[in-house]
């Protein structure tokens, strides 16, 4: 598939992405079937998305949230929803978008309310030093996109080589992760929860090539992109 083809449908998709604002049958589909969502229950946020909020996060998200518990709906490890071996087992069959826009992590403050934060992964066809208003971080393999003013989305791109996977004619993509957060979170923890889904998941996709993050704080102040 074309570069620009790509483009367009990946921004295509990422408005159905963004328009799931409520947690609904928004999930992977699988053979042509929608992945039912199941029942969503009170939970602490420190038992969420497999452990990616860190202390500092978690405090930060306790306060703009007035609560520790939020809505979410634990995955079986067949689940392919907010499973990070099921997102890196997607992505494992080929840098093309039929298989895009997987979270890793959903939940919403409250039952029937709006979702509270999302992360997505997909393949994106650039590289780090092409991705549009995209800073890369030298010495590792990312580059980052943060939101400004009222946007709600930040992106990761990450390098994770997988030749194999590469369509004839085609250039290598790089993992594109995006979370779309509507608790009102710093950029350095949105960094921090990127990067800790970004291991995740990249841990279980066998990238050729070593995959190394930076330290949040280099991500916000270090990087005159990103400021």
């Amino acid at each position: 598939m074309r570069t620009d083809v790509k483009r367009n449908v990946a921004g295509a998709v990422l408005g159905v992405v963004i328009s799931c604002g409520v947690l609904v049958a928004c999930g992977h589909q699988e053979s042509g079937k929608a992945k039912p969502m199941h029942s969503y229950s009170m939970t602490p946020l420190g038992k969420v998305c497999e452990g990616i909020f860190d202390p500092e996060t978690r405090a930060e998200a306790v306060k703009l949230l007035g609560s520790d518990q939020v809505n979410w709906y634990p995955p079986t490890k067949d689940d392919f929803d907010g499973n990070s071996s099921k997102v890196a087992e997607i992505l494992a069959r080929g840098m093309n978008m039929e298989y895009m826009a997987n979270r890793s992590c959903v939940f919403n403050k409250k039952p029937g309310q709006r979702t509270a934060l999302e992360i997505w992964f997909e393949w994106w066809p650039e590289t780090l030093k092409t991705v549009p208003g995209a800073g890369h971080v030298k010495g590792t393999s990312a580059a980052y996109e943060l939101s400004t003013g009222s946007s709600l989305m930040s992106r990761l791109f990450v390098d994770c080589q997988r030749p194999d996977l590469v369509e004839p004619g085609d250039q290598m993509s790089v993992v594109e992760v995006m979370i779309t957060d509507r608790i009102g979170l710093s950029r350095q923890s949105r960094v921090r929860l990127l990067n800790a889904s970004a291991e995740k998941v990249t841990a279980q996709l066998d990238c050729k090539n070593k995959v190394v993050l930076p330290e949040a704080h280099v991500v916000t102040e270090e990087d005159p992109r990103l400021k």
